[in-house]
């Protein structure tokens, strides 16, 4: 297939899409590459490591897949959300059973 002939048909199915449901397209117009970026980007929320999207995606450098496989806002924070509860959360249960379980004041734990 060639290029244009693959932007036609991305491009017949991006109308579709917008006449079916508007509620999703925030910008005017679309190309190939945002497919490909949004792809990347999904893959990596799905926690798909880097290298196999770099690979998927066919680049060279893994440096060029980093500059646009974002993730998104959401995704930081619930990523955020998990590491701070591994660590955190877990710390404060265990010294709260240590502290019901011990015989050691509060004051020298």
């Amino acid at each position: 297939m060639t290029v244009s002939c693959i932007e036609e048909i991305f491009f017949k199915y991006v109308e579709n899409g917008k006449a079916e449901h508007p509620e999703h397209f925030r910008e005017k117009s679309y190309t190939p590459h945002s497919m490909r970026h949004t792809t990347a980007t999904h893959m990596l929320e799905a926690g798909v490591p880097l290298i196999v999207v770099k690979n998927f995606l066919g680049h060279a450098s893994i440096q060029t897949t980093q500059i646009y496989a974002e993730i998104s806002q959401r995704t930081a924070d619930r990523e955020l959300k998990a590491w701070n509860d591994r660590w955190f959360l877990k710390k404060e249960e265990s010294s709260a059973k240590d502290s019901e379980n011990s015989m050691i004041p509060d004051f020298l734990t």
